[in-house]
């Protein structure tokens, strides 16, 4: 049996009744039992040896109710954009990849030719917005213009109609935003060609269907129920996995608000990942001859274990051969293999090099 456990004030969104209907589905095809809850307590003592789906928007309630299960023995898997920071004790998670969305989106934007971005609708009581705004401030290098919805998202568009002429693309951090935002440049005469580029997250059947289309990012929440399954899968039946994360991709639908065009370019890096900074730890010559030896041992058989005795004793090739039940040659093998995985030019050079450590 599998539970399920929803945020009550998020089950009237359409997001969470799509991670439903494709979890029921999944279920079904796998044939999984799910059984919808109101308290992890509700779960009896003697099923307590599985897993509870948390389904939420807000990282406290997901933390609150992960630390309810856990204290049962019941391990959490939270369906969310953001698991909750700081938490102790294993927690699985399915999410989408914030991170690489916004990615999709300013490179999407700047192969376009847009050079000034925006981003625009911001909810700052959201899981994922806030990350959203600060993986944007990453890849615009802090460039980029963030508005942010305190009060409603008529205030938001006053906030940024005199801001409108420095943008040429505009990121909505969800297709609510960005709809509110197609109908008031509509209603002040900007919807016009020349226009910034806009582009939304989402992809509700309204975005596709208003005038003009709005180009959106899909976070297929359809799919968090194959992911949730799978997780469910590994944490409960192999007992060598504690927790696990999975993150899914999201899809770009051009629609007019991109001019229908097409995104031509290969999806990009943070820009500001520039060349990867030195670890001094991995080059300490120390360190590296301690590596060399692990990586040595953990290819060694009872066999080889038995030589490297002999070797470290200063037994001859015969006497290692007899002690070791193989032959002279099969000794000799043993020992040029250990040698070249060493780096070791020679069976003295390979004694040394042990004595380092043992």
């Amino acid at each position: 049996m599998l539970y399920v456990r929803t945020e009550e004030e998020f089950k009237s969104y359409p997001w969470c009744r799509r991670i439903l209907r494709g979890l029921g589905d999944e279920a079904r095809k796998k044939r999984v039992p799910l059984r919808e809850i109101g308290d992890a307590a509700q779960i009896p003592p003697q099923d307590r040896e599985t897993a509870v789906l948390l389904i939420g928007a807000s990282e406290a309630w997901i933390g609150r109710e992960a630390l309810r299960a856990d204290a049962l023995g019941v391990h959490p898997i939270a369906l969310t954009n953001r698991p909750p920071a700081g938490r102790d004790g294993a927690m699985s998670a399915v999410m989408m990849d914030i991170p690489d969305s916004m990615r999709l989106a300013v490179d999407y934007l700047r192969s376009l030719g847009c050079e000034r971005l925006g981003l625009y609708g911001v909810n700052p009581a959201a899981t994922s917005d806030p990350w959203r705004a600060e993986v944007f401030q990453r890849l615009t290098k802090g460039k980029g213009g963030v508005f942010v919805t305190q009060r409603s998202l008529q205030h938001t568009f006053e906030c940024f109609r005199s801001q409108l002429s420095a943008c040429d693309g505009v990121i909505c951090a969800s297709d609510y935003a960005a709809l509110s935002l197609v109908r008031r440049l509509g209603q002040v005469g900007a919807g016009q060609p020349g226009s910034p580029y806009l582009l939304g997250y989402g992809n509700l059947f309204l975005s596709r269907l208003s005038s003009p289309s709005i180009t959106s990012i899909s976070d297929d929440y359809e799919h968090f129920g194959r992911a949730a399954l799978a997780a469910y899968h590994l944490v409960v039946r192999e007992k060598t996995v504690s927790s696990v994360n999975i993150l899914l991709h999201s899809r770009l639908h051009v629609r007019e608000t991109t001019g229908g065009r097409p995104y031509a370019g290969a999806r990009h890096g943070p820009e500001e990942a520039g060349q990867r900074p030195r670890n001094p730890f991995y080059e300490d010559g120390e360190v590296s001859r301690m590596a060399m030896l692990e990586t040595l041992l953990g290819q060694c058989d009872e066999t080889d274990f038995a030589v490297l005795q002999c070797l470290m004793h200063g037994d001859t090739y015969a006497a290692t051969a007899e002690k070791c039940f193989v032959s002279e040659t099969a000794a000799k093998y043993r020992v040029k293999k250990m040698e070249k995985m060493c780096g070791a030019n020679s069976r003295g050079e390979l004694v040394s090099f042990l004595r380092e450590f043992f």
